[in-house]
């Protein structure tokens, strides 16, 4: 009875260290476009708003924009506080800060 006991602790110890294997880092930083696995002509991804002042500067892609400069082949329209909006051509591409969040008017 001891020896089954022990054989079952043993293989709940042996089992938790692959379990927290799976799980990913929360603290690890999102990749980068350009990065490996990333597609080429794939949409960048905004990492931060800095402001300074009344300036604000975005990260994309590991590098710091300026409103009216540009990055790649697209153009910086308008750097928002949660949003930067890129012109490519005739064609518009917002960024959203936090993509994965919806805002709507409180109550609704």
């Amino acid at each position: 009875m001891a020896a089954h006991m022990m054989r079952l602790v043993l293989a709940v110890l042996l089992a938790v260290p692959l379990a927290v294997q799976a799980l990913p880092d929360p603290t690890a930083l999102p990749a980068l476009p350009g990065a490996a696995g990333a597609e080429a002509g794939s949409v960048p991804t905004l990492a931060a708003i800095k402001r300074n002042g009344r300036t604000r500067t975005a990260v994309i892609g590991g590098r710091e924009i300026a409103e009216g400069t540009h990055y790649q082949d697209a153009r910086i329209v308008r750097i928002g506080e949660s949003e930067v909006v890129l012109r490519r051509g005739g064609e518009t591409t917002v960024l959203r800060l936090y993509p994965q969040v919806e805002k709507r008017p409180r109550g609704k």
